[in-house]
């Protein structure tokens, strides 16, 4: 089967593009399946060397306290698609980490599909993890439907280089979108809110960014209570003050990477994919997305993906900031924004 990786910033559409490749029946649309194997950094994702099928499987069907207490306080975000207060299981008892994201989409029984990969994975033989992680979406495709394997996880932009060296064959369709509106989206993000507010409480405690998560809450000052771990309180997490600039800086950081990285590449194996284009032109955006992955644009499937595509979002949201805060956050993105725009022109031009 062939494999694509969607990489992106985040918080640029690409979530919605997850969904509209879903409804292709040729295309095995992983959401956040880098995220969910990564522990720490994505790069952890691929260490040790090899894995069995119980340790695979742990990782897939571990439940996090942090994301089950977001879920809990009303915070959690609109990739996890768990059928939350109806489904088998439950914040309370935990969630295992493969039911928030990664298999409502490819199902309406995310709890019998479950039951399925449980009855199987635990058995599987030692390999490397990039082969296991190929081979869960390997099964997944046989369970669900589709000859193409596409993963998209929010943030995994940084991942290129390493993606590269595990799947050489693999292809990168790279989304991004305007960076003030990104980092606009990101600053209503409850995982993005909590990234950064892991950092802030680290440095409020003298710790180095790269401290552990479990660390941070330990010793974090009490001004933090309530904004890292369960119970969350909602409303101070909602509206505790993080400056936008700081998610237009994280933007920048992480699309000056991936520029880096796109430009290593073959110029034949990623392509590029404007938020701005998709919703502006669904219909021959798709069209072309479909022939890169090399699947069929069919009218049904590109009328279906229309549909669902906001097209009323054509406008910048971030226009609409107080004009000095916005001129901040243009600055902020103003090295990315250039570098972006010459990767296009690079590739335009080849």
């Amino acid at each position: 089967m062939s494999l694509t990786f969607v990489v992106s910033t985040g918080r640029c559409g690409s979530t919605m593009l997850s969904h509209v490749l879903a409804m292709h029946p040729d295309v095995l649309s992983a959401s956040e399946f880098l995220n969910l194997v990564s522990e720490g950094t994505h790069a952890d994702a691929f260490a040790p060397s090899t894995m069995d099928g119980r340790q695979l499987w742990r990782k897939l069907s571990a439940a996090e306290p942090h994301i089950d207490g977001l879920v809990t306080a009303g915070l959690k975000t609109s990739e996890m698609l768990y059928p939350y207060g109806t489904g088998r299981f439950t914040p309370a008892t935990g969630i295992p980490m493969i039911c928030h994201n990664v298999l409502p989409p490819l199902t309406a029984d995310p709890d019998g599909l479950y039951e399925r990969l449980a009855a199987e994975i635990p058995g599987w033989p030692p390999r490397p993890p990039a082969a296991q992680y190929r081979a869960v979406l390997e099964k997944l495709a046989e369970l669900t439907g589709g000859s193409a394997l596409v993963e998209r996880s929010g943030g995994s932009l940084g991942l290129i280089g390493t993606l590269r060296r595990e799947y050489p064959d693999a292809r990168f369709v790279h989304m991004h979108r305007n960076g003030p509106d990104t980092a606009l989206s990101m600053s209503r993000h409850s995982a993005a809110r909590l990234a950064v507010l892991l950092q802030k409480a680290a440095a409020a405690a003298g710790l180095p960014p790269a401290t552990p998560w479990r660390e941070i809450v330990a010793a974090a000052p009490p001004e933090f209570d309530g904004l890292l771990s369960a119970p969350f309180d909602a409303g101070r997490f909602r509206t505790y003050p993080i400056s936008l600039t700081i998610f237009a800086w994280i933007w920048s950081v992480m699309v000056k990477e991936g520029v880096r990285a796109l430009a290593a590449l073959p110029r034949d194996i990623w392509t590029d994919l404007r938020y701005e284009d998709v919703v502006r032109d669904p219909r021959g955006e798709l069209t072309r997305l479909a022939g890169f992955i090399g699947v069929p644009a069919s009218e049904e499937w590109l009328a279906r993906g229309a549909a669902y595509i906001d097209d009323s979002r054509t406008g910048s949201a971030a226009a609409q900031l107080p004009p000095r805060e916005l001129a901040a956050v243009r600055a902020a993105c103003e090295s990315a924004t250039r570098a972006l725009a010459g990767l296009q022109s690079a590739a335009a031009a080849a």
